[in-house]
């Protein structure tokens, strides 16, 4: 049977490393099942401190059984990446909990490198990054203590120098080894729990204001345009009473068309977009944007979307256009004048009266404005619920206090009902600007609805009654927002965000928010487009065949050279304890041209020294002691005794 040594550090150490990946997947797992974890990892912890003995097999098996009905009913089956990820934390954790042998603590070090790559699925950033590199270490240090006497801190030494000598090699490898499209892709996790939707309920957007999760980050090449930033998404066409919906129509039949034509007149900003990894298609950009990135693709509404659904960093360019005021077709004209639902009925009545009291749709606009700037409306992120057919009366006529969405739908409806073609639009307003890079950061919680109303003679342009109801809201992030702070920071889970009221939390937020773009720019980021612009930069155009070249040079050198170490003389293992001592002595005794017998062992040797040189007697008797203490009678080679062999011989050397 294998003999296991450090079994309590190694328990400590696995467990710590699980404890930390419960704490990277509690947003992500369900929290009943993220309990479950916890009491396993804690009981783990509970047996290494108390020597108590491990759960025999048959309980162990029956709690199993009952952990995993649980992950199956909590979890579900809906999405197999999570399933996969909750299944092989599950059975980590209790192969841990039983592990006895070298052979399970094997099998366990091994799910462990499996489990902790798992959290790249969700999460790239350079924090997270940075985490788990060090548990890498600490699992590699945990493999190495399986099989040697060494103690944690030499063996989290040995694995981190190793991760140091890879690193290189792994930067060589990102920068040149040519960039290749997946044979086949994981099916991407739901990693929003929160975000937009094709359908905008206005209670649904409200409740984005209490997520804190980023969503995009933007950095304009030149100067930037004048605020607000209205980040477009989606577009909403159809409403069935108490939602607006994008039709199958914009779905399926926006491909890109000639309608708005691109110049550099009418060009607002050009600036670089970096995605959080999100399953849905839609990007982000201002106006009417395209991309000549090779992942996006751009309609014929002006949005951007992924050419493939994939959950990962994504860096695209954009530039940014004015609406022109071209005329719309007859079809789309009463598509976006049309109402399947007409039961708000005093809703329908103000829009005829400001119709009749109007001479123009911009008239009717402004004048829309002005209702909703002089009727007492609030701006408020916990809005009043309401239900039934009329919401929008409600609204508009009782409660008087909403979020966007409710303004957007309201607004929406009431241009509809007087005749002008008008479409709800969801995307993000403003952004966080971080003063050391320049750019703009957006999270959930500046998830916007607004309405674009088509004007004769000006074409689309927006209609927004936050502007008129909390203007202070068009400047900036949400989270800036000064008449809404208590009440914003009041629906934020704990959070380096919720605590932005303290200098230095806001402080290290802004710095770690810097460092992670930069990790984000130009590590996730690096893909075929950027890599060729490197290698263009150092190759030229008409060198880039010199690239793969030096790839295989480069790897047939590093063959080659571990080839000849392999090979080289191989220098003498390390000495014992007190046998370089003893070699020094006698190098010392040498120069004294004392001729040493050969027959004679070394205490032998000394005990020869003493008797040629008196002066030295005492010195050489006392150090012969200490080396058959340490040789022969197993004695550690502590400081101590080493620091006395070297006095020793110095006062060998002085007293000749």
């Amino acid at each position: 049977m294998d003999i296991l040594k450090n079994e309590k550090v190694i328990n400590y150490s696995l467990s710590f490393i699980y404890a930390c990946l419960i704490v990277f997947f509690v947003s992500h797992l369900p929290l009943v099942f993220v309990g479950v974890l916890s009491l396993i990892c804690a009981w783990n912890f509970y047996i290494t401190l108390s020597n108590k003995p491990k759960p025999n097999a048959w309980l162990a098996n029956i709690l199993a059984g009952v952990s995993l009905g649980l992950m199956l009913y909590t979890v579900g089956m809906s999405d197999t990446v999570i399933l996969f990820v909750a299944m092989l934390l599950l059975a980590s954790l209790f192969k841990l909990l039983q592990a006895k042998t070298k052979k399970h603590y094997h099998v366990i070090t091994t799910l462990t490198f499996f489990s902790l790559s798992s959290v790249y699925l969700f999460n790239q950033s350079i924090l997270t990054t940075l985490t788990v590199s060090g548990l890498y270490i600490l699992n590699f240090a945990v493999l190495g203590l399986l099989e040697s006497k060494h103690n944690l801190k030499i063996a989290s030494k040995q694995s981190g120098k190793l991760l140091l000598l890879a690193l290189p090699l792994a930067i060589f490898l990102l920068l040149f080894l040519p960039k290749m499209p997946a044979f086949w892709q994981l099916p991407g996790p739901k990693l929003a729990k929160t975000g937009l939707s094709e359908q905008v309920d206005p209670f649904d957007i409200a409740k984005l204001s209490n997520s804190d999760e980023l969503v995009f980050r933007a950095k304009f090449n030149e100067e930037k345009p004048v605020a607000p930033y209205y980040w477009r998404a989606i577009v909403h066409d159809e409403f069935n009473g108490n939602a607006w919906l994008t039709s199958d129509f914009l779905k399926y039949n926006n491909v890109k068309t000639n309608t708005q034509s691109e110049n550099d007149e009418q060009l607002i900003a050009s600036y670089s977009v970096i995605t959080e990894p999100a399953t849905q298609k839609w990007l982000y950009g201002l106006a009417y944007s395209s991309s000549n990135s090779p992942n996006v693709e751009g309609n014929s509404l002006g949005l951007l979307r992924k050419k493939s659904r994939q959950a990962k960093n994504l860096q695209y360019d954009v530039n940014s256009f004015n609406f022109k005021a071209l005329p719309l077709g007859e079809f789309e004209e009463k598509r976006y004048k049309y109402l399947s639902n007409k039961k708000n009925v005093k809703t329908s009545s103000l829009a005829k009266n400001l119709k009749q009291n109007t001479h123009s749709d911009r008239d009717f606009y402004n004048s829309l404005l002005q209702y909703f700037a002089g009727t007492g409306f609030t701006y408020t992120l916990t809005p009043t619920p309401m239900s039934g057919d009329n919401t929008i009366d409600q609204f508009l006529f009782e409660n008087q206090r909403g979020f966007c969405g409710h303004y957007a739908s309201a607004a929406a409806y009431i241009f509809r009902t007087a005749g002008i073609p008008a479409r709800l639009v969801s995307g993000y307003l403003g952004g966080e600007l971080n003063q050391d890079n320049n750019t703009l950061t957006v999270r959930q919680y500046d998830a916007h609805a607004w309405v674009e109303v088509f004007l004769q003679n000006e074409g689309w342009v927006i209609f927004d009654a936050t502007a008129v109801v909390a203007p202070e809201r068009l400047n900036g992030s949400l989270s800036q927002n000064e008449e809404l702070n208590d009440e914003f920071k009041s629906n934020l889970d704990f959070g380096l965000v919720s605590l932005s009221n303290f200098p230095a939390i806001n402080w290290l937020r802004l710095e770690l928010e810097n460092l992670d773009y930069q990790w984000s720019s130009w590590v996730l980021g690096f893909d075929e487009e950027k890599q060729n612009d490197f290698l263009k930069s150092i190759f030229g155009s008409k060198n880039i065949w010199l690239v793969p070249l030096m790839v295989l040079l480069t790897a047939g050198f590093c063959f080659i050279g571990y080839f000849i170490y392999l090979n080289l003389p191989k220098r003498p293992s390390k000495l014992a304890p007190m046998v370089k001592e003893f070699y020094e002595v006698k190098a010392w005794a040498k120069k004294q041209k004392i001729n040493i017998p050969d027959n004679l062992t070394p205490s032998q040797q000394l005990d020869f020294f003493a008797d040629q040189l008196p002066r030295s007697a005492q010195s050489i008797n006392t150090f012969r002691q200490l080396f058959n203490q340490v040789r022969y009678g197993k004695k550690p080679f502590t400081k101590e005794r080493k620091t006395q062999a070297k006095d020793l011989i110095k006062l060998i050397k002085i007293s000749k």
